[in-house]
């Protein structure tokens, strides 16, 4: 085999290996898979997505660490429901933006939430 030839061959095959990495399917885990079971989480994306936080429940008011656009509930029943009421405002003052009990997700909050009420 010529040395041309072996150079073409080495060519077509680094272009099929290229090609074919960019059709395998990419494989990315939901964010909302990482938040544990029995937890009150909130990300700084919507859809769950961003930066994640885990708020404590029966905490009160909180004033998470960034503004928050999707909050998840993964406390199940029976038990001690948990639930949190999100406001758009510091202090838990003004209305509500969103709230989640057992089991219950907002992934798109209708604007950053910037305080957190959390009770049992």
């Amino acid at each position: 085999m010529s040395v041309r030839r072996g150079a073409r061959l080495v060519s077509l095959a680094a272009l099929a290996g290229a090609a074919a990495l960019s059709l395998a399917p990419q494989t990315a885990r939901a964010a909302v898979e990482d938040c544990k079971p029995g937890s009150i989480c909130a990300w700084s994306g919507y859809n769950y997505t961003g930066t994640m936080t885990y708020l404590s429940p029966g905490s009160g008011c909180v004033r998470p660490p960034f503004p928050i656009l999707s909050i998840k509930n993964t406390f199940g029943s029976p038990g001690i429901p948990a639930v949190a009421a999100v406001y758009g405002s510091a202090g838990c003052t003004g209305p509500i933006i969103g709230g989640v009990g057992a089991g219950a997700g907002i992934p798109f909050l209708p604007q950053p939430g910037v305080s957190v009420f959390l009770a049992w």
